[in-house]
């Protein structure tokens, strides 16, 4: 069985365990203590198949799907230094992720990940709190015999 769903997940624990600053990487996780922070928490989220495949292929066929699961880095510095320190984080997460050569081998050939951008709290409006929500898409083809 290569759930290639559940490994990317997997590896992305793993990527976020091994930044440097971060206290804590969590899986599905709600509340994390002040005490756990810097931390990661990712979220399974989303994945939609690709439209362009031509629909009259049998189900069994293979299929690109692009999952998309939230990543958040939770601070708990001071208002004055949660711009800076949030950023300095994105950066190592966005780096470790596009970099790590464990995760193209679980994509395969065809798969591709793609940075899509981050969101803030720290916006007029928004609570002042050190959350970042930061956004990539893992592409990869579904095989069907592989589950």
């Amino acid at each position: 069985m290569t759930d290639r769903r559940e490994m990317i997940l997997a590896r992305l624990l793993e990527i976020a365990g091994g930044i440097d600053g971060i206290v804590a990487a969590f899986r599905n996780r709600d509340e994390i203590s002040e005490k756990q922070r810097p931390a990661i928490v990712i979220l399974d989220a989303d994945e939609a198949a690709d439209d362009s495949d031509p629909s009259a292929r049998p189900s069994r066929s293979p299929r690109r799907v692009a999952m998309t699961p939230e990543i958040y880095i939770l601070l708990g510095a001071k208002p004055g230094d949660l711009g800076t320190a949030i950023n300095v984080l994105r950066a190592r997460v966005v780096k470790a992720v596009l970099t790590d050569v464990e995760l193209p081998a679980i994509l395969g050939s065809n798969g591709q990940v793609r940075y899509e951008g981050c969101a803030t709290a720290l916006a007029r409006g928004r609570s002042m709190e050190g959350e970042m929500g930061v956004s990539f898409s893992f592409t990869y083809v579904l095989r069907p015999e592989e589950l």
